[in-house]
């Protein structure tokens, strides 16, 4: 048997145990050294990172994307603004702000 900790915490126990109770006394002295140092703020992230998980899983299980995956025609100008790239006569207002952030940057010249 092989017991580990959320990533991060870096424990190891030199490699998997023969027997389910050399494991858990392996444990035991693992979490006994583990704990002590851990806040309630390191409880609630592992909470948090581990109820988004699972909220990640469910949307992707139910076919959802997350935002992040889905198409947008939104645009950040470098000004700050944002404006739809698919309104050419509202956003080529952007344009000389762009074409200077990218010459600004070795991107275009």
């Amino acid at each position: 048997m092989e017991c580990g900790f959320h990533p991060g915490c870096d424990r190891s126990s030199g490699g998997p145990a023969a027997t389910f109770q050399e494991a858990r006394a392996a444990f035991e002295v693992a979490w006994g050294e583990l704990l002590p140092p851990l806040t309630k703020a390191n409880f609630q992230a592992w909470r948090d990172h581990r109820d988004w998980i699972a909220r990640k899983q469910a949307m992707w299980d139910s076919g959802e994307k997350l935002p992040s995956q889905l198409p947008s025609s939104l645009m950040r100008c470098p000004c700050g603004a944002t404006f739809d790239s698919h309104r050419p006569a509202e956003s080529q207002i952007y344009t000389p702000h762009i074409y200077a952030a990218q010459r600004r940057d070795g991107i275009r010249r």
